[in-house]
């Protein structure tokens, strides 16, 4: 069944913007709407209407065989970590990645692996990099079992890798006969940018997992996408780690709706993340980290104090906006549908304002 339309975004009751990042978007209406004189049943028991239908959509909409239902994103890595790793074997992924630097050492501690971490240029990653890691078991050798990627690339940059690099990082792994996973919680991001289905990136690795609420909207959740039989053993994992969860309509019903227009919103994020990105580069005493930008992430470095950075974040969220500190003096801020045209045009101009004053402050 085709999703459906899902209208405007509730407003906050206040005036609040938050660009500290994508998951701070607001249900649509429809999708508050969606619930009414739904029956939720057991997604352990795959009798969940809601919960299939969703599943059915996403296979189709990324080429893959089979999806798994999960709470976060964070926890479909970790699942997929276990399912192709064994202890004391290897994975080897970018430096500035969120399963590298922010799943509290999850590899590690959940299934047993090590990690050798590459770069990556603008979200390119150094391909030669990843086949010079690549190890084959020996008796003082770790094994590589996986290489896991991440789209959009540094959830500070928001970069997107080519096709031609996903391809080329495809031959290396094929060759070496390991798996190849991608983190894909903001994929749509990715594909948008591209001007590409979401099957032609998909194409390229084994499985992947994506957020149903970052720029999408769902109230929360990910799903893992890949072969049957990964998936199948998939389910076992996240039943381990607790994972299973039962009326999971309330996620799926309202989740469906934002795969209509996903496109155009994205879209909109960016170009609003552009006019953003504009005004920054207006002031002299900020730089862009991640210029040019990409999708719908900003950030941005002050040529000023702590202190001073501390004052400008307190100055803008007298005013509403919220951005997420980065750095001493460094500052992110992510775009989503919840944020209008309007919106963006009054958080632009006020941070302007705000800094400018700041920079004066400190001459």
């Amino acid at each position: 069944m085709k999703p459906k339309p899902h209208g405007q975004r509730t407003r906050p009751m206040r005036d609040v913007y938050d660009l500290r990042s994508d998951t701070a978007i607001q249900p649509t209406a429809a999708m508050v709407e969606s619930l009414r004189g739904q029956y939720f049943a057991d997604d352990l028991l795959s009798e969940d209407a809601s919960t299939q239908q969703l599943l059915d959509h996403v296979c189709e909409a990324f080429g893959k065989e089979a999806a798994l239902f999960t709470p976060t994103g964070t926890m479909s890595n970790q699942i997929a970590a276990a399912v192709v790793s064994r202890p004391g074997s290897e994975v080897v992924l970018g430096s500035d990645s969120h399963i590298y630097n922010l799943e509290s050492g999850g590899l590690a501690a959940n299934s047993g692996v090590q990690v050798r971490a590459v770069g990556a240029d603008a979200g390119e990653y150094r391909v030669h990099e990843i086949e010079a890691a690549l190890r084959t078991s020996a008796l003082q050798v770790a094994p590589t079992s996986a290489v896991f990627l991440e789209s959009t690339y540094n959830l500070n940059a928001g970069h997107v890798s080519s096709l031609s690099n996903l391809q080329e990082i495809r031959e290396v792994v094929d060759r070496h006969g390991a798996f190849l996973y991608m983190d894909g919680a903001r994929v749509f991001n990715a594909a948008e940018k591209l001007g590409v289905e979401l099957s032609e990136i998909a194409q390229h690795v084994d499985a992947l997992q994506f957020c149903l609420n970052k720029g999408l909207g769902g109230p929360l959740g990910s799903i893992l996408v890949g072969t049957s039989e990964f998936v199948r053993e998939a389910a076992m994992i996240r039943q381990r780690l607790g994972g299973g969860m039962r009326h999971t309509g309330f996620i799926a019903g309202p989740s469906l709706l934002a795969f209509e227009d996903w496109r155009e919103r994205m879209a909109e994020d960016r170009a609003h993340a552009a006019v953003l990105a504009s005004a920054l580069r207006s002031v002299e005493s900020v730089t862009l980290m991640n210029d040019p930008i990409e999708t719908n992430i900003v950030s941005f470095s002050l040529a000023a104090s702590r202190s001073e950075a501390k004052h400008f974040e307190q100055q803008i969220s007298q005013r509403g906006i919220h951005v997420k500190p980065i750095g001493p003096a460094a500052f992110r801020a992510v775009t989503h549908s919840s944020l209008s045209a309007d919106d963006v045009a009054f958080c632009a101009e006020t941070m302007v304002k705000v800094l400018t004053a700041v920079a004066d402050s400190g001459r």
